[in-house]
């Protein structure tokens, strides 16, 4: 049995911050002009993720075009300093087409609904999508309506919260996040799923709903997989009349961090959420793609071309051609490696599945609570490798599958300082030539991008979506973000020997 822990809080932004001028027009009047260049440079791209952004909205077929002024607004702004309120983002969620009352069954008034109102909130993004895409997939087989929720870190502000003495958003609308029938789109016609809805439109059509504490079903299954939990809240739902549903808020969550952070637990799901449409026609949200677009130079240049099926794990799309993508956490991670350490954690659970070729066996716990200096620097090297322990694994990575894979660029997930990153470059330059190996073609990394401020607050979702389609992947198998990423990797079916960790 897996020693398990918490969800880490959410880290903060991983991308560089640009300061903006006070116009988006006034690039040649208003700056000196050794930085015109760069400043133009930097309005081309928000220009271009824009355009994009406008041909994927004016396209579909839920989505009001009056929309576009919005993300010009915003766009037009790369690297701006103010924290988004995402009020426009909220605004655009009320007017989807699926919240009109009048509609007929399975939707409006008539429809049948759940509301997580449990959902876990104030952790990292990685913490919040893994539950929320079960929590999609159980409505869906319930045959009832999903209620969608903000990604929350803070149910008590108004706008705005603080991490780490900075001011965050307190809640991002989900479409801010995501695209697919987890986030109100809808569902493939095969299925006869219902597109999901907003609390606000919940309350309206179910002002009267039975609320069932999540202890009344959970509490006869504390060590349940998550299979076992799945089938006894269907079986509950089957048994409830009434069309509206609620899961009491503050109950606890159905699926929590003991579920995901166990395999043991968590991977008798897998052959039922891999075929559920929440997963198979799951997508990015048209900010985060617009954001791939701008900083397909950085990241790998077919990322100029893309559109939201690009990421349905159904549409096996081919990934990017020689990408190796790097998940590397640093800030307070460090803190959180020493308390996996002491607790003599597991990978997280879909990070073990069978398939991988990279395990992690724990030392025996002789000492829970205080492990040995000796255990410490065992799990320092998957948790929170050094440079040398980043470049050596890079190497064999590389070397073990150069017979059928020829890795040209490299792309860094992190929220590590501009100057490590500086020297893990040269470090993986100097190692390639050092080996007879081809130098990198490029190495981008999270501080080298150029994002909006609605996109800075939803890097962490951009670096997953690059992590997806990367060719290889090397990720840390402690993490909630890698574990989603492996999860998705799993499901468009990509070979197993691309899924690396440290």
């Amino acid at each position: 049995m897996s020693l398990l822990y918490p969800p880490l809080p959410l880290p903060g932004p991983v991308t560089a911050t640009n300061k903006s001028v006070s116009s988006p027009f006034c690039i040649h009047l208003c700056l000196p002009r050794r930085i015109r260049g760069f400043s133009l440079v930097l309005a081309v791209l928000a220009i271009g993720a824009f355009l994009y952004t406008w041909f994927f909205l004016s396209s579909s077929a839920h989505r009001h075009q009056d929309d576009i002024v919005i993300y010009l607004q915003d766009l037009l702004h790369p690297g701006g300093s103010s924290t988004p309120r995402f009020h426009e983002w909220h605004e655009r969620e009320k007017r989807l087409p699926q919240h009109n009352p009048d509609l007929p069954f399975p939707q409006g008034r008539e429809g049948r609904y759940i509301h997580f109102s449990n959902h876990v909130w104030g952790v990292g993004w990685g913490n919040a999508m893994q539950e929320l895409l079960f929590n999609a997939h159980l409505a869906y087989l319930a045959k009832r309506t999903y209620v969608f929720d903000d990604y929350t870190w803070d149910k008590t502000s108004s706008y705005f919260s603080s991490f780490n003495d900075k001011r965050i958003p307190a809640r991002v609308p989900l479409t801010a996040l995501l695209s697919g029938p987890v986030a109100g789109d809808p569902f493939p016609p095969s299925t006869n799923g219902v597109p999901a809805v907003i609390p606000e439109f919940f309350n309206e059509v179910c002002p009267n709903r039975t609320i069932i504490d999540r202890i009344e079903v959970d509490g006869a299954l504390p060590d349940a997989s998550a299979a076992t939990l799945l089938q006894a809240w269907l079986d509950k739902l089957e048994q409830t009349e009434d069309r509206c549903v609620e899961i009491k808020e503050y109950s606890g969550q159905i699926f929590n961090y003991l579920v995901f952070g166990d395999s043991s637990r968590l991977l008798d799901i897998w052959p039922s959420i891999s075929k559920s449409p929440i997963i198979t026609h799951f997508s990015w949200s048209p900010l985060i793609l617009a954001a791939l677009v701008a900083n397909a130079q950085v990241i790998h240049p077919a990322l100029s071309s893309i559109s939201p099926s690009s990421f349905n794990p159904s549409a096996s799309t081919a990934p990017l051609s020689g990408l190796l993508a790097l998940h590397i956490r640093r800030g307070d991670y460090i803190d959180h490696c020493k308390t996996l350490t002491n607790w003599y954690a597991h990978f997280m659970g879909f990070n073990e599945f069978p398939g991988l070729p990279d395990r992690f066996i724990p030392p025996p716990p002789l000492r829970v609570g205080n492990a040995s200096e000796e255990d410490q620097a065992q799990y320092r090297v998957h948790c929170f490798p050094e440079i040398e322990d980043i470049v050596r694994r890079v190497r064999e990575v590389r070397a073990s599958l150069s017979s059928t894979t020829q890795l040209r660029r490299v792309y860094v997930l992190t929220n590590g300082k501009p100057q490590m990153l500086e020297e893990l470059k040269e470090a993986l330059q100097e190692d390639a030539k050092k080996g007879g190996m081809p130098v990198w073609e490029h190495i981008g990394t999270s501080r080298d991008l150029v994002l909006t401020s609605e996109q800075k607050h939803n890097s962490q979702a951009m670096d997953m979506a690059v992590a997806q389609r990367a060719e290889v992947f090397i990720g840390n198998g402690f993490s909630s973000l890698t574990s989603n990423v492996v999860m998705l990797r799993a499901a468009q079916g990509l070979e197993w020997n691309t899924t690396r960790f440290w």
